[in-house]
């Protein structure tokens, strides 16, 4: 039995709080009961904090995306965009719900804004158009967030048990039973759903630097 909250004054909590907590929950799981819950206070006390649940991704996701830390001392623009790719990707695997959070805000999180500019800045520096390096870098966090979005989706346990990459891979499958023509596409894109998703990823991310390379000055 769940000892009853203590009467007195209401636990002080800060913004930095709720958006902790929501990361902590998940992104694509939390609501303003599991947040009260975890943090002790009562419901009614978050919106002295908050408007609402948008508000609370908007932070989380501000939140998170401050840890990131991928500036790396080199003279290789390649390297450097691998790195800035490599964080991106291991914090939506940390956190999870960021990824499609990221793809649905209304609002691009401040921290996200400031890591989208220094990263352009950079590109600059390698000798890429102002131009060129935002299409560079917008083009590889959309490539992320919807790979991670989706392989996320794919792995996440309907309530009747079943597994949507399960399924997924079994329609494949079939496919190729029905077309002798592309069986071999067929058995690809089959082993790309049950191999890992990271390095599928990164298969991808190759394909937007070679095209990277072509537009540098």
């Amino acid at each position: 039995m769940t000892q009853a909250r203590r009467r007195g004054r209401p636990a002080r909590i800060s913004w930095q709080d709720i958006a902790n907590a929501a990361l902590v929950i998940g992104l694509d799981e939390v609501t303003l009961p599991a947040i009260a819950d975890r943090l002790g206070v009562d419901h009614s006390s978050l919106y002295r904090h908050i408007g609402g649940r948008a508000d609370i991704l908007l932070a989380a996701a501000n939140l998170a995306i401050a840890e990131l830390d991928w500036e790396i001392e080199t003279d290789d623009w390649r390297a450097y965009l691998i790195a800035m790719s490599e964080a991106v990707w291991d914090l939506y695997a940390r956190y999870s719900g960021l990824a499609e959070t990221m793809r649905t805000l209304a609002e691009t999180p401040p921290a996200g804004a400031l890591a989208f500019a220094r990263a352009c800045q950079a590109l600059e520096k390698f000798g890429y158009s102002a131009q060129d390096s935002v299409l560079i870098v917008d083009s590889i966090m959309d490539m992320t967030s919807d790979s991670a979005s989706g392989w996320q989706r794919l792995g996440t346990r309907a309530e009747d048990g079943t597994v949507p990459k399960d399924s997924l891979r079994q329609s494949w499958k079939d496919a190729a039973e029905f077309d002798d023509h592309a069986t071999k596409q067929f058995r690809i894109v089959e082993s790309i759903i049950t191999g890992d998703p990271k390095d599928w990823w990164r298969r991808k991310l190759d394909i937007l630097l070679d095209g990277a390379s072509a537009r540098r000055a």
